[in-house]
């Protein structure tokens, strides 16, 4: 009983092995088509992760969160299995027609980095199919007093795949850049991180014409209007840019909440999954918080 108990407390915050049914596939939305994965019962959740990685990026959350939700992972258009990008468009836009296409009216957002980003404006633009929202790492557009170490990474990068494609050396400049470091994950979790960038095609940084985009206002412009409740999450060990931003949307966001998860880089949710797991966990099943 002991034994069975303590697999069980383990299980809540951890992949731990789920025996439920994961169901898969291509929902047919606007002009593309998105990969999806769905599994659990409750509440929807859905999972969306962060720019050059996929769905992917949520294994270390996929079988904790089921055990209590109706958990939904996709590939942003342009990343993973979903269509490839051809011209600009809104992932707010993508996410409300995946929703729609499996029928889902209400739902928690959670995200990180580029998906804090959708989580966030989505809230913003369609709060009638919100629940919570959860959005790490995330810098949304509007915000642009990035540090110079991390402007000089990203020009780097586009200016290397632009001019000489996606290979192994752009891969691997990505791969070592402070938004990819991970401080403190486990090495099936770091080739998780390392296959992802080997398979995503690098459309992004040889053609930033089609990076996604959420038109005007911006989202950081947007954020004061959020109503529904939001946790904001940062790594510790992430770029100064990051908190700075998390500051000023904890202060516009009226019904809001913000952590900081210690040892944990960009990518709070795989460098930290059990300290992630547990304060999305615990902040998506407690009762909604009063609008100050």
């Amino acid at each position: 009983m002991r034994i069975f108990v303590f697999l069980s407390l383990w299980g809540m915050f951890t992949g731990g092995v789920s025996a439920q049914k994961t169901l898969t596939g291509l929902a047919p939305v606007a002009d593309t088509k998105l990969y999806y994965e769905i599994e659990g019962k409750g509440e929807p959740v859905v999972l969306i992760h962060e720019t050059a990685l996929d769905s992917r990026q949520w294994n270390a959350q996929w079988n904790a969160f089921a055990r209590h939700f109706k958990v939904i992972r996709y590939d942003i258009r342009g990343f993973g299995q979903s269509a490839r990008a051809r011209d600009p468009h809104n992932p707010s836009d993508d996410l409300k027609a995946l929703l729609d296409f499996l029928k889902i009216e209400k739902a928690h957002i959670v995200g990180v980095a580029l998906g804090g980003n959708v989580a966030l404006n989505f809230a913003a633009t369609h709060p009638e199919r919100v629940l919570k929202i959860v959005a790490a790492d995330a810098n949304p557009d509007g915000f642009s007093d990035g540090t110079p170490q991390l402007k000089a990474v990203v020009n780097k990068i586009v200016d290397l795949a632009s001019h000489q494609g996606w290979h192994d050396e752009q891969q691997d400049v990505w791969l070592r850049s402070p938004l990819m470091r991970l401080y403190a994950a486990d090495d099936k979790t770091i080739i998780n991180l390392s296959e992802m960038i080997a398979d995503y095609h690098g459309d992004h940084f040889i053609n930033p014409r089609i990076d996604p985009s959420f038109g005007t206002p911006t989202t950081l412009d947007l954020v004061s209007s959020i109503r529904v409740p939001t946790l904001l999450l940062v790594g510790e060990k992430d770029e100064e840019s990051f908190h700075r931003v998390a500051d000023i949307m904890a202060q516009k966001i009226p019904n809001v909440r913000k952590a900081v998860i210690k040892g944990a880089g960009h990518l709070s949710n795989m460098d930290k999954p059990r300290t992630f797991n547990k304060l999305v966990i615990n902040f998506l099943s407690t009762s909604p918080m009063t609008i100050k």
